[in-house]
């Protein structure tokens, strides 16, 4: 049941009673991946609105305080996240952690798929030129696609198309907000925008 929408929050225990700004900054520090607006509301047992308008007064506490994070719309959820200019000592903090970073051919893979979706690997065979069985199954294994269903064609092949991962990734609240093609990031990777700080690997 979605959770009614009040005139104001109800009263909490402890310091920061009733802030429900501060209380959504807690949240989302502590969850660390985008959380939907809804899911946010339940938790604070306010409505959306409120979750709506306590995100604005974050930002503007975030922006005032020059604070390293801000408030990021991604995949369809609130997130929190660091500035840009922070991106190089993240990177040299957190390099030991980093994964395999993806190739520029399973970058080539999946700014195809993610502009073409859903799209079978002949059809991607065919617009590379090259077999790209071995980059689906890279970019399967790394969440960044998945399968949606088959082709009424003949032989039934997979269909592929991208995920919530890949949106977390490259810092985007829909597919729809995908630059056009060559607007953003490095040719190479077809379009793609740059990912976020400590996220491009995998």
């Amino acid at each position: 049941m979605s959770p009614r929408e009040t005139s104001a929050p109800k009263e909490r225990s402890g310091s920061g009673e009733g802030d429900v700004a501060a209380a959504l900054e807690a949240l989302l520090f502590s969850h660390g991946d985008p959380v939907p607006p809804a899911k946010l509301a339940e938790a604070l047992e306010v409505g959306t609105t409120t979750v709506g308008e306590a995100a604005g007064e974050l930002e503007a506490r975030l922006d005032l305080r020059r604070s390293g994070l801000m408030l990021t719309r991604i995949a369809g959820g609130l997130q929190l996240t660091t500035r840009e200019e922070w991106r190089g000592p993240i990177e040299r903090l957190l390099a030991p952690r980093r994964e395999e970073a993806l190739t520029q051919a399973a970058l080539e893979g999946l700014s195809v798929i993610a502009y073409r979706q859903p799209l079978t690997l002949p059809e991607l065979n065919e617009i590379r030129g090259v077999n790209s069985q071995s980059v689906v199954t890279t970019l399967l294994r790394q969440r960044l696609i998945r399968t949606r269903g088959r082709k009424q064609v003949v032989g039934r092949p997979l269909l592929y198309g991208t995920t919530k991962a890949f949106l977390e990734r490259f810092g985007l609240d829909r597919i729809e907000d995908l630059p056009r093609l060559g607007e953003l990031g490095d040719p190479a990777a077809g379009g793609l925008p740059v990912p976020r700080p400590g996220a491009e690997a995998g």
